[in-house]
């Protein structure tokens, strides 16, 4: 689990990829987004996001950049009804990493989880990761919010990679 934000660019193996085209999540991160440079371009032209270059180990299939998807937030859901959602599906709602006593709650699916109740909310951000974790060991990831035009964006560019649903907000406290 990453004990701090992302410094630098992020190194990737071409491993199956010949070459490159739109959107792709690299090595099933889920809360790490990949594009092609020209999709890069269209990305910086029509939304504030913060762009770095990919760099590749070996030969490069094509320049790609990395979409930076911050952490907002203190909390996006109800820890007693994320804990209801995990056990029902995992038979536990998750554990303290061992390394930097953080907690790390079982994956639960979109589908089940509980009303997001982003606080303090997400503002005019695009794209915007959750400050819950969820996973275990290496397979650990944020929930991932992307506002619908650079959603819709990314799915016509990668459909076979990219999908989206419309998201359950709990009603303001």
């Amino acid at each position: 689990m990453p004990l701090r934000e992302q410094q630098g660019a992020l190194t990737l193996e071409r491993k199956g990829m010949a070459t490159i085209s739109g959107a792709w999540v690299p090595y099933g991160q889920y809360d790490t987004i990949c594009l092609e440079q020209s999709l890069a371009d269209e990305v910086a032209a029509r939304f504030p996001v913060d762009l770095r270059p990919v760099e590749w180990r070996g030969f490069s299939p094509g320049s790609a950049q990395q979409i930076v998807i911050p952490t907002v937030g203190t909390q996006w859901f109800d820890a007693d009804e994320l804990r209801i959602a995990a056990i029902a599906r995992h038979g536990s709602a998750g554990a303290r990493c061992p390394g930097c006593n953080r907690w790390r709650w079982m994956p639960v699916a979109v589908a089940l989880l509980p009303p997001f109740r982003i606080e303090p909310p997400l503002g005019d951000v695009d794209i915007a990761a959750s400050p819950e974790r969820f996973g275990d060991g290496w397979n650990n990831f944020r929930e991932v919010l992307v506002r619908r035009e650079l959603a819709e964006l990314l799915a016509e560019a990668s459909p076979r990679d990219f999908d989206f649903a419309e998201v359950k907000m709990a009603s303001p406290r």
